[in-house]
């Protein structure tokens, strides 16, 4: 995941997504990048998923779950769209060209819904948001409180998760220089930052800083959001819970997998995609690991999603001014397909 990716969305209005139809539509015809056999599509029902960016190994259940054949065996033919800086997969979804989409924060599920986009997200891979502050250990940085006197490079879109960190730890804005970055560490090794935003597993980006740096994981400072959500439409939603708990099902499958089969899970990507490295996808998959399990995961099963953490990321964005009203997490979320599917509780 490159950290170009908005974690946020400009303010967002159901008009504008009505308008934004017709470009969805196009974009939904970008050609897929890994589907199952043409045998199987015959007797199976075809599914789209829309990535939010370019595909790689932080999305390895479900190459995974195409390549062992889960999807196939669930009577689906998945087509996985790829994302890119020019796709916005929440108004492919909300456009009726795909019925799902993935999305690489939650933030864009809340903004959108707040403003009357009928959003519903059902299930979550990564289990905690990977996005964190990097620092040089020389920095003599502790806290977040010693942000203060420093400057903060950051992606254009992360400014309120940067004010909500300063927030919560009591350093007013106008004690951080903040500069604009992009996907990259190398303001810390050239002084012009103290403090880079980005995402702990981006192997590549984070390898000029290994061993010479450390991080605050945004979920640890108690700001939280989950990662590579799943998400369609009331009307979806509504009307297409079989598919739903079967793409699930068959998804649980492959990321079960591809966590205790790293090796093969990266080759099921090698092979549906290109212009990959292996050598950094190898990594970068192994690190993604520890985000896909959590406690509820353990108890409820693979992409269970905790209300609380909905509700608490839509106070924040409404403290903020981000989104123009509170949203429910029953508005935005549901766990209904999960709990439906039995995924695996691992």
């Amino acid at each position: 995941m490159d950290d170009k990716v908005s974690l946020l969305v400009p303010p967002l209005t159901r008009r504008g997504f009505l308008q934004g139809s017709l470009t969805a539509a196009a974009l939904a015809g970008v050609a897929p990048i890994a589907a199952t056999s043409v045998a199987g599509a015959q007797s199976s029902t075809p599914v789209s998923m829309q990535l939010g960016w370019f595909a790689n190994a932080q999305m390895a259940g479900d190459f995974t779950a195409i390549g062992k054949g889960y999807f196939k065996d669930a009577g689906l033919d998945v087509k996985i769209a790829p994302g890119g800086p020019s796709i916005d997969p929440v108004g492919v979804v909300a456009s009726g060209s795909t019925p799902i989409g993935n999305v690489a924060s939650i933030g864009v599920l809340v903004s959108g819904r707040s403003r009357g986009v009928p959003l519903k997200a059902f299930a979550s891979a990564f289990q905690r948001h990977p996005f964190a502050f990097f620092f040089l250990r020389e920095s003599g940085i502790k806290t977040p409180a010693d942000f203060a006197g420093k400057t903060i490079g950051i992606q254009g879109t992360a400014r309120p998760l940067l004010d909500a960190v300063l927030a919560k730890y009591h350093v007013p804005r106008e004690k951080v220089n903040v500069i604009i970055i992009g996907g990259t560490t190398t303001p810390l090794l050239t002084k012009q930052a103290d403090v880079v935003t980005g995402w702990v597993i981006n192997y590549a980006q984070n390898l000029p800083i290994q061993g010479k740096s450390d991080n605050f994981l945004l979920w640890d400072l108690g700001i939280r959001m989950y990662a590579y959500t799943y998400f369609t439409t009331d009307q979806v939603f509504a009307t297409k819970k079989d598919m739903l708990t079967r793409y699930v099902s068959a998804a649980a499958k492959g990321w079960q997998y591809a966590k205790d089969h790293p090796d093969e899970a990266v080759d099921f990507v090698m092979k549906s995609t290109s212009g990959l490295d292996r050598d950094m996808e190898l990594p970068t998959w192994k690190v993604s690991i520890p985000y896909v399990s959590s406690e509820a995961t353990r108890q409820q099963g693979w992409g269970y999603m905790d209300p609380q953490v909905w509700t608490s990321l839509a106070d924040t964005y409404h403290s903020l001014d981000q989104i123009p009203r509170k949203v429910t997490a029953d508005e935005v979320m549901t766990n209904e397909i999960v709990l439906a599917a039995k995924t695996p509780k691992f």
